[in-house]
C-alpha cells in the first residue's frame, strides 16, 4: 500500500470514528471532545516548536518550504492554525458553502482557477444555458466568495463550460425512501431520519415539511439534537449557527444554506428524495 493510499484510509477512518462519536450520549461525547482537543493542542504546541527551530536555520527553512508543498504536511500545518490558507483554497472553501444555494436552484458550481483578481468558475446543470440565471449566480457567488477574500473583483465563467446540462435532474435516475407516517410528525419538533444513503433532519413548521441534510455548513456536524426557536429558526448545538427552517438559509454566513432535500407526502407516509 502506497503512503497517500494510506493516508487516505487513515482518514476515511477518522471520519467513521467520527460519525460513531456523534451517537455517544452527551457525556460520552464531552470526553472524547476534550481527549481530542487536548492532544490537538498538544500537537500543535509541539509543530509550532518544530517551525520556529526549522526557521532559525537556513536548510532548515528550505525543508520546511519543501515539506509544506507535501498535501498532508501541507493540511496538518493547516488545520493547526500553524499556516494560514492560502487564496485559492479559501476560494474553494467559500464555493463548498454556497453549492447548496446553487444545487437548490437545479445546478452546481466547481472551482477552475483564480487569477489576476476574477475567479473562474464552472457551471453545471440547470444554470447553464441561461444567461440570466447564469449572471445572477456569477453575482451571488461573487458576494459570498468576496467575504473569504476580498480582492476578488469579478467571478467568469470558465471558456471550456458547456451549453447545455451534463446531468440529468428529472425524477428518471431518482427515488424516494419512505421516511415517517405523517402523524408522527410534531409541530415545530425536528426528526432525524437515517439510512445508508441518507442523513436528514425533518421538521414540520406552519403546516408544511422541511427536510434538510443533516449537516451544519461550518463543520459538517449533525443538527438532529439542536433547538427550534418559537421564530422558526434552528440552532447548531455544535457552535451555535442558525438557520430559517423555510428556507435552510444560515444567519450567519450569507448565501450559504443548508442542502435542501425534495420530499412527498403519499399513502400516508413522508418520503424523502435519494438522488
Amino acid at each position: 500500500m502506497t503512503e497517500d493510499l494510506r493516508f487516505e484510509k487513515l482518514a476515511e477512518k477518522i471520519d467513521d470514528l467520527i460519525k460513531k462519536v456523534r451517537d455517544f450520549d452527551d457525556e460520552k461525547r464531552e470526553v472524547v471532545s476534550e481527549l481530542i482537543n487536548s492532544i490537538e493542542e498538544f500537537t500543535r504546541i509541539a509543530l509550532l516548536k518544530l517551525v520556529k527551530l526549522l526557521k532559525e536555520d537556513i536548510v532548515g527553512k528550505e525543508l520546511l518550504l519543501k515539506a509544506v508543498k507535501e498535501p498532508e504536511i501541507y493540511a496538518l500545518l493547516l488545520k493547526h492554525r500553524i499556516i494560514k490558507e492560502d487564496d485559492r483554497t479559501k476560494a474553494i472553501k467559500a464555493l463548498e458553502l454556497i453549492k447548496p444555494y446553487v444545487r437548490s436552484h437545479g445546478g452546481d458550481v466547481e472551482f477552475v482557477d483564480l487569477k489576476d483578481r476574477t475567479l473562474y468558475v464552472r457551471l453545471r446543470g440547470a444554470c447553464v444555458g441561461c444567461s440570466q440565471v447564469s449572471f445572477t449566480l456569477q453575482q451571488t457567488i461573487l458576494e459570498a466568495v468576496q467575504s473569504f477574500v476580498p480582492y476578488i473583483e469579478r467571478v467568469e465563467l470558465a471558456k471550456d463550460t458547456p451549453s447545455e446540462a451534463l446531468f440529468d435532474l428529472s425524477d428518471k435516475k431518482s427515488n424516494y425512501v419512505r421516511a415517517f407516517e405523517v402523524r408522527e410528525l410534531k409541530e415545530g419538533r425536528m426528526c432525524r431520519f437515517l439510512n445508508e444513503e441518507l442523513d436528514a433532519v425533518v421538521v414540520l413548521w406552519e403546516g408544511r415539511v422541511y427536510a434538510y441534510k443533516n449537516s451544519c455548513v461550518h463543520q459538517g456536524h449533525p443538527l438532529h439534537e439542536g433547538e427550534i426557536k418559537e421564530d422558526g429558526v434552528l440552532i447548531c448545538p455544535w457552535h451555535g449557527f442558525e438557520y430559517r427552517i423555510t428556507s435552510g438559509e444560515c444567519l450567519n454566513l450569507p448565501y450559504v444554506q443548508l442542502e435542501p432535500i425534495p420530499t412527498k407526502i403519499e399513502g400516508g407516509y413522508l418520503w424523502l428524495k435519494i438522488r
